[in-house]
């Protein structure tokens, strides 16, 4: 089992146990070092001392020139055993005499070198000058023996590995004790959380065993159990608000079609379904403008800079179902405004009358002819004269203005109307018998209201059309009571804005739980780094002093703890990355995505150096966009594509942009080992990988880095591939643009 497997209780003996031998070493080493280079210093006092001694008795022979003379001063060194080796040379520098006589030339220096000592493979080497008087004669040379050294470091050695010994007890005692202290809150913490994770259950709490970090650490996590329980039942009601809400939309006959300013369906009942014949999944995303009438292009700019204004509008208008056919629809159209009271958006409610509009039509044809057919309509039908006096007042209008049909005969329509809308009414008929229209369709009048006996007002809906009966004109009114439509739409338009203050609620209370998640993450992974350097320091000192006096077995096991440490490290990195990303503000600047791809590649010249690579790239617009997260992104996005193409005998990365589903999107392909599409609902997880790890490196943070630092720019990130036919990664960025033309590079 590797370190990283073991349980928190065996890492805190074995960081205990390797800490204190690290220690121990560390001090056994430096004392050995200080005690070796005194001796070594000590050493050279006494060899140079010796030397000056010999110096002066040997002037007399390089004067003289006696050979014999200086053999013999140079054999008095026999009497030190710590010298081995010692010679004279004349003023030229040239070997005069030797010590001892029978050493081959090859053992002593060419040529004197600089006065003085040095130490050399265990070994002291002595230059002293032979002078007399100011005149230098020559120069004496002494080596010492290495073995005195040597047996001095066994000596060190044993008294090193004994106390050693003793000391690896008495730690292993210590250590024992002190684990179970350190480790039972962690334990007690762990199983908690475990639980938590098993059972869903957030209502239980860690017991606090200590009043140090980790009981604070435990009043923490129970106060964000608390937050999280209390979070979960908030969410849980929300929805169900939400879920009844949804279900009123989706019950309604009529057509309740959400959309943003750019025309672009966000929402799409079953009402509509039925209405326009296209299913939810093939208009959303999709431009509202596919169901407009080619005869009237500039109808979706005209309703949308009204609605921008904060106006509610009605239509009547024609729209183009999925098989072609057009039908006549009545439009309310309102802005959907989130808890600042910020317009975000559109709402349609729509109805089809088509055939109410027919039957319209087929009334006003038959009008002047079937005064019965007039009396049995449904909505209210009232003519006047010119001069706006009625002339028919039918069954339906008696109801609607709770009038008997002989007290309205005669009277102006005046009576029918509110007072302050009176005059302005008149107008309106005397223009409308101006302008030659014969006909006004119901809701292409402006705003109306009715007047009942009783002096109760109500909202109208009508239509207008005028005849010429005998040179008379003759003006007829369909008018519609709405007030139960209307008080229908104000519901839905209060629930729309309810719906859409909740779903922001709940979005930031999300967010917050998020944060405070991500805060946790930072937190934990941010204290594992100072024990996991003290594990890679203090066994890569044991690894480069003790190593040849280790056994193989445990060489192995020590290149096994720093490689568990550099790889947990690595990991530590990258989920501090993650949780960095998450926290981090956008710093958005126009940024050339062709630059941030150009430096990456340079990064990347050490690991493809090489290799055989092909690189194809698109020159990349420029976007706002935060520069160092998105070359974060194509940094990953990169050396996965390296790193995957590795068994390709020539790898081919490429780097483009091309047009999905309406946007543009950014990607990058290789031909790589690919990957199943079975589980790319995964791919973007943290810690998920799909390759071993004894093949492909990495720590599966990556690609969750990247997702996560698209959707921060408010895109989305999705792949293609298939095994050993290499993958594509795609992602969308608000703001890009095509491209002019296309380069290629081949490395």
């Amino acid at each position: 089992m590797s370190f990283q497997d073991q349980s928190i209780k065996r890492k805190a003996m074995s960081v205990i146990m390797l800490t204190s031998v690290a220690v121990l070493l560390l001090t056994a080493t430096a004392f050995t070092v200080y005690d070796l280079a005194t001796y070594r210093q000590n050493l050279a006092g006494s060899l140079s001392a010796t030397a000056a001694i010999i110096a002066d008795h040997s002037t007399a022979a390089l004067t003289l020139r006696d050979a014999q003379d200086a053999r013999a001063t140079l054999a008095s060194l026999r009497a030190d055993p710590r010298i081995v080796a010692a010679a004279l040379y004349d003023r030229q520098g040239k070997l005069f005499a030797r010590y001892p006589l029978q050493a081959p030339d090859r053992e002593f220096p060419p040529a004197p070198a600089r006065v003085g000592w040095r130490s050399e493979g265990g070994r002291v080497l002595v230059f002293m000058p032979v002078t007399e008087g100011s005149a230098r004669l020559g120069t004496l040379y002494l080596r010492s023996s290495p073995y005195p050294l040597y047996r001095r470091l066994q000596m060190y050695g044993g008294l090193v590995l004994t106390i050693l010994c003793g000391s690896v007890l008495v730690a292993l005692a210590i250590s024992n004790t002190l684990q179970r202290r350190i480790t039972r809150p962690v334990l007690a913490l762990a199983a908690v959380a475990k639980a938590v994770s098993e059972r869903g259950d957030y209502s239980i709490r860690a017991q606090k065993l200590s009043g140090d970090e980790m009981g604070l650490l435990t009043d923490a996590f129970n106060q964000m159990l608390g937050r999280i329980e209390e979070q979960t039942e908030v969410l849980r009601q929300h929805e169900e608000i939400r879920s009844f809400l949804a279900a009123i939309v989706e019950s309604s006959n009529d057509a309740i079609i959400g959309k943003d300013f750019e025309s672009k369906v966000i929402s799409w009942n079953a009402g509509a379904e039925r209405m326009f014949g296209y299913a939810a999944a093939e208009m959303l995303g999709q431009p509202i403008t596919r169901l407009q009438s080619p005869d009237r292009p500039e109808e979706e700019a005209s309703i949308l800079e009204e609605v921008k204004r904060g106006r509610t509008r009605h239509y009547e208008t024609v729209r183009i179902r999925k098989d072609g056919r057009p039908i006549k629809v009545s439009l309310s159209v309102s802005p959907i405004k989130n808890s600042h009271g910020e317009i975000i958006g559109v709402s349609s409610i729509v109805q089809d009358i088509t055939e109410r509009k027919r039957a319209e039509r087929e009334l006003q044809e038959s009008r002047a002819r079937s005064a019965d057919i007039i009396g049995s309509a449904m909505d209210a039908i009232i003519s006047v004269d010119a001069g706006q006096h009625i002339t028919i007042f039918n069954e339906a209008a008696e109801r609607m203005f709770d009038c008997p049909r002989g007290e309205a005969l005669g009277q102006p329509l005046d009576r029918f109307i509110p007072a302050r809308f009176r005059a302005a009414h008149r107008e309106h008929v005397a223009v409308f018998g101006r302008t030659g229209i014969t006909s006004r369709a119901m809701g292409n009048l402006r705003p109306l209201s009715g007047l009942r006996a009783n002096g109760e007002e109500f909202p109208i809906e009508a239509s207008i059309s005028h005849i010429d009966v005998g040179g008379q004109q003759t003006y007829t009114v369909i008018l519609r009571d709405i007030t139960e439509r209307k008080r229908a739409e104000e519901q839905i338009l209060q629930l729309n804005a309810e719906l859409e203050q909740r779903v922001e609620e709940r979005t930031a209370e999300l967010t917050a739980a998020n944060n405070e998640l991500e805060s946790f993450t930072y937190s934990v992974a941010h204290d594992l780094r100072a024990p996991l350097r003290h594990i890679d320091a203090f066994s890569k000192i044991l690894s480069e002093d003790c190593a040849p006096s280790l056994p193989a077995e445990a060489q192995h096991y020590l290149s096994n703890i720093r490689t568990s440490a550099t790889k947990m490290s690595q990991l530590v990195d990258d989920l501090l990355n993650l949780a960095r990303v998450g926290r981090q503000e956008l710093n958005r600047q126009s940024t050339p995505l062709s630059e941030l791809v150009d430096e990456v590649l340079e990064e990347l010249k050490e690991e493809t150096a090489g290799r055989k690579l092909e690189w194809h790239l698109q020159p990349l617009p420029a976007v706002e966009c935060d520069p160092g997260l998105m070359k974060q992104v194509f940094a990953n996005l990169l050396s996965n594509a390296v790193k995957y193409t590795r068994p390709r005998p020539v790898g081919v990365i490429e780097v483009g942009y091309r047009k999905m589903n309406g946007d543009s999107a950014v990607y990058v392909r290789d031909n790589g080992v690919g990957f199943n599409m079975k589980y790319a609902d995964k791919l973007f997880g943290v810690f998920q990988r799909f390759h071993r790890a004894e093949e492909f490196e990495g720590t599966g943070v990556g690609l969750a880095t990247v997702d996560r630092i698209v959707r921060k720019h408010g895109g989305h990130i999705w792949a293609e591939a298939a095994v050993d036919k290499g993958a594509t990664f795609y992602f969308t960025v608000a703001g890009l643009e095509p491209a002019p033309e296309q380069k290629q590079m081949a490395i």
